[in-house]
């Protein structure tokens, strides 16, 4: 796992101090500086992508609202950059990776209950 750069103050919660991701749990892992621990499925990081594509924009709807199926490759993540000191960016085998990821959308996704992809 890679080391979350430090980042003063914030909340505990929306901290991350470690991130990576599972290949074979098919999962997103990332431990928060109040110690607890998200393993968030690529399925459900990849339905959640937050960019204008995925999620709509201008009143047009988003890919998911479109076609709900995930085609080849949409939900296996190929790597995850950090994007200043608030956020992930997830590079999909697609090739998509317009989405950057919130430390708090994923500290959300992480507490969603099993089954809330």
């Amino acid at each position: 796992m890679a080391q979350a750069p430090a980042s003063p103050g914030g909340d505990d919660s929306t901290t991350p101090i470690r991130f990576g991701y599972d290949e074979a749990a098919r999962a997103l892992l990332v431990e928060w500086r109040d110690g607890t621990a998200s393993v968030i499925p690529f399925e459900r990081l990849r339905r959640a992508c937050p960019c204008a594509a995925c999620r709509g924009e201008l009143g047009l709807p988003g890919r998911f609202q479109q076609d709900p199926r995930l085609r080849p490759g949409e939900d296996e993540l190929a790597d995850i950059e950090l994007v200043g000191s608030y956020g992930l960016k997830a590079i999909w085998a697609d090739g998509h990776d317009t989405g950057i990821y919130r430390y708090e959308q994923l500290r959300q996704l992480g507490e969603a209950p099993a089954g809330q992809d």
